[in-house]
């Protein structure tokens, strides 16, 4: 892996180039307010200021002004694993003393840097561009640069402070094994888990074993272990110290015999965690619907075979026990002498009803769904506001043929069904109608019983109006 950006001098001006070719800052304007790039120098960060974006010959590149610090060309971070393997120690270290001086002023809002906006000198001092100028790289690099310059330096959802230390502890495992610890698709996978360093190793003593352990350990999502590192870039630096100057000769990246069995197992987990993530939803969707659509069928059956509540009443007894479910409130209850599928006339108001008093009794502690019954054993006297008075008090049946029976109710509702004009006054009480209404039910028989497959009014009259004052 490498970084695409060539760095040159023109004059004694530094140049980054982010694009080559004439034309490609058509359009670009460089931001009014620059933001300075930080410098780190004998364990200062200094604040060094950049000309502008402009075209050096067939380059687009970041021009800096000639500056006292800037004497020979950088390398980029990418080379922690090629070139500037052998001094990564040292230049992690200073790495995480400029990470701890810059505090917000790089990318605020993120931990890892992009590899592009860091760049080291033989001496040991650091460039850092900004975001604003890594913004401008970002603009400018291809996907698969942009992928391996930024998005494969993931940080777990750390302890609040241990993410910078986490990110230092990547690109040590980055610059001793050469693999980018979160890079690889099983390792994403299988929930950000890293190969062990020590796995992507071949003949380490005791020392490497330790530090691979050390690494392995600060890049998981441990949040315990985060939590009791107090100083996490000290922990970082600290780490560094234990284990002493790096001898490259001691890490030695190559085939490790242990790897194939690790590899074999990770990969049937990242393998099933694909599954469940790209088919899982769909598949578990099939079997829910699956169950339903059997459940329906089933409910379907039993329904058509289950004798109903009902199932030794005669006629006029079924139309009995259903005006009184009505006046219940009971939707299950009316259902039980309806032919399966029929709802009837009925259904909808009462299920209305019902939803209203179960609210109330929710919100105020009773229902305000008036029985007539009760109302009228209790002399029809006033009644809390919001009241609504529903239900049958008589029921006359007359047979008019051997499936038609003919009802002949006298039903109270504070609805006006006759003129459909709104009574209700909520300041001085409410109006209470008192109808005769005749319907008739058509019977069927289904197995040894009869069931109700039809409800028709045939009128409705109002009787009487009854003026209501309020609790």
């Amino acid at each position: 892996m490498k970084g695409r950006h060539e760095i040159f001098f023109d004059e004694d001006r530094l140049c980054i180039e982010i694009a080559h070719g004439q034309g490609v800052l058509k359009g670009y304007e460089i931001p009014k307010n620059k933001q300075d790039a930080l410098f780190y120098h004998d364990g200062q960060l200094l604040e060094i200021n950049w000309q502008s974006v402009q075209m050096v010959g067939d380059s687009c590149a970041i021009v800096f002004y000639p500056n006292e610090y800037i004497r020979e060309l950088p390398v980029t971070a990418f080379e922690l694993s090629g070139s500037l393997r052998p001094r990564c120690s040292a230049l992690l270290g200073n790495l995480s003393h400029a990470l701890q001086l810059a505090g917000d002023r790089l990318y605020w809002n993120m931990d890892s840097v992009p590899l592009s906006n860091i760049w080291f000198f033989g001496n040991g001092d650091i460039l850092l561009l900004n975001d604003q100028m890594g913004d401008v790289l970002d603009m400018f690099e291809l996907d698969e640069d942009r992928h391996w310059d930024k998005e494969v330096w993931y940080a777990h959802n750390c302890v609040e402070g241990f993410g910078k230390a986490h990110f230092l502890f990547q690109l040590l495992y980055y610059s001793l094994t050469d693999v980018v610890p979160f890079a690889s698709p099983v390792v994403r996978e299988n929930g950000f888990r890293a190969v062990p360093m020590n796995l992507l190793l071949t003949g380490t003593d005791a020392q490497a074993a330790g530090l691979g352990r050390t690494v392995d350990r600060a890049i998981s999502d441990d949040r315990k272990f985060q939590f009791q590192q107090r100083d996490p870039i000290g922990f970082f630096r600290q780490t560094l110290d234990q284990y002493g100057e790096f001898i490259p000769e001691a890490y030695k990246p190559g085939f490790n015999p242990d790897i194939e069995l690790y590899n074999e197992k990770s990969g049937k987990r990242a393998r099933r965690r694909a599954f469940v993530r790209t088919k899982g939803f769909r598949t578990v969707m099939i079997v829910i619907g699956s169950l339903i659509v059997a459940s329906i069928i089933a409910w379907a059956i039993w329904r058509t075979v289950k004798p109903p509540l009902t199932k030794d009443l005669n006629e006029v007894e079924i139309i009995e026990y259903y005006y009184d479910a009505v006046t219940r409130l009971d939707v299950a209850a009316m259902s039980e002498p309806l032919k399966s599928g029929y709802n009837g006339p009925d259904m909808v108001e009462v299920s209305t009803l019902y939803v209203t008093g179960s609210m109330q009794k929710t919100y105020e502690g009773e229902s305000h769904i008036i029985d007539p019954r009760t109302w009228i054993a209790e002399g029809m006297g006033a009644l809390p506001a919001s009241s609504v008075v529903y239900g049958v008090t008589d029921v006359g049946v007359q047979q008019l043929s051997d499936d038609v029976f003919r009802a002949t109710i006298i039903m109270w509702s504070s609805e006006n069904y006759i003129d459909e004009r709104n009574d209700l006054d909520t300041l001085v009480g409410m109006d209470v109608y008192k109808y005769r209404q005749v319907v008739d039910f058509t019977f069927t028989s289904r197995g040894t019983w009869r069931e109700i497959s039809k409800i028709e009014t045939v009128s409705l009259d109002l009787l009487d109006e009854y003026h209501i004052d309020y609790l």
